[in-house]
């Protein structure tokens, strides 16, 4: 795989993004609705530090991650933007999601507990930068396969 670092040298919804050299379509990714990144032919995975969480979050295709980290599949990235665009996921959410993960390897984040009762409403599509500052979280780079 190629990592491809970011560079915080983007609007206020990007302002979380690490201090690394921006590639040239790097504005393009965060810009991308942040629900059909991983749909791509080649979808990338993508390094995320989570204040209050060990090791490395890794959002990918497949949901692998190294040993100490935890991963997200697609459809787990799915449930989680679905969350945010409705209003129902917050930054100490998705920390405990983790914790979760991290304490119950078989557990998967579904539609239902990061909808927590919520609609989703499907006009609505974030993009990847306002997903990651709703969050809280930093993305430390972008992998492509």
């Amino acid at each position: 795989m190629t990592a491809i670092a970011l560079e915080s040298t983007l609007p206020a919804a990007a302002k979380r993004l690490s201090g690394r050299p921006l590639p040239v379509w790097g504005a393009e990714v965060l810009s991308m609705p942040a629900r059909l990144l991983l749909e791509l032919p080649l979808s990338p995975s993508l390094a995320l530090h989570v204040p209050g969480v060990e090791g490395i979050v890794r959002v990918s295709a497949d949901g692998e991650a190294d040993e100490g980290d935890l991963g997200f599949d697609l459809d787990e990235w799915r449930a989680l933007v679905l969350g945010v665009e409705a209003d129902r996921v917050w930054p100490l959410d998705l920390a405990a999601f983790c914790r979760r993960k991290a304490a119950e390897p078989a557990y998967r984040l579904e539609p239902v507990d990061a909808l927590a009762g919520g609609q989703p409403d499907p006009r609505e599509t974030w993009d990847l930068a306002t997903v990651l500052d709703r969050l809280g979280v930093e993305l430390l780079g972008v992998e492509m396969p």
